[in-house]
């Protein structure tokens, strides 16, 4: 996993030391506004309704690093998909896990390939209908959802109207950057920074799930091995995350992030590098389906 930029860490360390805090939603309007041209333009950011980015991942599991591909999928206004696949154990098998969400209805499925002879791999089942984990697993889905519009698009979904406010400016010897206050339904909170001088997203700063599954790995003819824990998207512990954004490319005359990483409490965890992302992409009729 490449090391963060120190950059990121200055402005993360600064989040105490604002040098201006005031002007309120009037001067969040008018820097979301920059951050709109920034990204190429308000027109063209307004008839986004759709994206599916595609790429690698790479993610932290105790001392070592397990790799794999990821795909989110994204159809404004309510509708989100994160589909992952990796090997999680070396090339004996493949874990697929879909998360994500339709309106009010929560997807989520896991399924295992090319399990050596003999092996079980068992995965936690999803929740229960109706269940308090099912309805956080929403709210965890409808919080990534809005986030990652803001990330892409410096904007919140319409199904979920998001307050902005400024909140200052953070400072460090690598540059500044100004940050923006978003708060919205079910406790949704972060804080969006944007460069200085880019106008672009830098960051994003919130409390959100710790991304952990158990996968077991056992035999079927002996006892099961130590549980090994693979990071994964779940609805447990809540941790300070952080989701840093770089590496910008033209998509049909939109600026928009090919590298993005996210760090648990300082510690890099998990990184994306997007191979392709496409606009408003022909998404299949059961792309959004529960599996």
């Amino acid at each position: 996993m490449q090391r963060l930029p120190a950059v990121f860490f200055s402005l993360a360390m600064a989040l105490g030391g604002y040098v201006a805090r005031a002007a309120g939603d009037t001067k969040a309007a008018e820097l979301i506004a920059q951050a709109r041209a920034a990204l190429g333009g308000d027109g063209k950011l307004s008839n986004v309704q759709g994206l599916s980015c595609t790429g690698t991942v790479q993610r932290t599991m105790g001392d070592r690093q397990i790799g794999g591909e990821i795909t989110l999928d994204l159809q404004l206004p309510d509708k989100f998909l994160r589909t992952d696949s990796i090997s999680p154990m070396g090339d004996a098998a493949l874990v697929v896990t879909e998360q994500g969400l339709n309106g009010d209805k929560v997807l989520r499925s896991t399924k295992t390939l090319n399990t050596p002879p003999g092996a079980i791999i068992r995965t936690p089942p999803p929740p229960a209908p109706g269940s308090e984990a099912e309805a956080q697993m929403l709210r965890n889905s409808r919080a990534e959802l809005a986030r990652l519009t803001l990330a892409f698009l410096a904007a919140a979904p319409r199904a979920m109207p998001i307050e902005l406010t400024y909140a200052g400016e953070a400072e460090s010897p690598d540059g500044k950057a100004d940050v923006i206050d978003a708060k919205g339904p079910g406790s949704f909170a972060a804080k969006l920074f944007l460069d200085k001088s880019s106008h672009r997203p830098l960051l994003l700063m919130y409390r959100g799930a710790a991304p952990a599954m158990a996968i077991r790995m056992q035999r079927s003819d002996g006892p099961p091995p130590p549980q090994q824990t693979v990071p994964t998207p779940s609805a447990s512990e809540q941790v300070d995350i952080t989701m840093f954004l770089d590496d910008y490319r033209p998509v049909d005359g939109i600026m928009l992030p090919h590298h993005i990483t996210r760090a648990i409490d300082g510690k890099p965890n998990e990184e994306w590098t997007f191979k392709t992302i496409r606009i408003n992409p022909a998404f299949k009729q059961d792309a959004f389906a529960a599996k």
